[in-house]
């Protein structure tokens, strides 16, 4: 078995679901998922950067991979 590391930028914000806490996640690609809090808290640490940051940071990461 061979052992990857990932890292992502996300935006997210707390949100409830079948009366569990967690939070709606939105990928770079615009596509949305719900996880659960500690399965979130544990996998992602809050980035303090702004919104137009964000984008642009997400604007060269494909770029970044070739």
């Amino acid at each position: 078995m061979q052992v990857y590391i990932g890292a992502k930028i996300v935006g997210a914000e707390p949100q409830e679901k079948d009366g569990q806490p967690g939070y709606r996640v939105v990928y770079p690609d615009n596509y949305v998922s719900w996880s659960p809090k500690p399965v979130f808290e544990e996998a992602y640490r809050l980035a303090n950067v702004s919104e137009r940051d964000l984008i642009h940071m997400q604007k060269l990461a494909p770029e970044e991979a070739q």
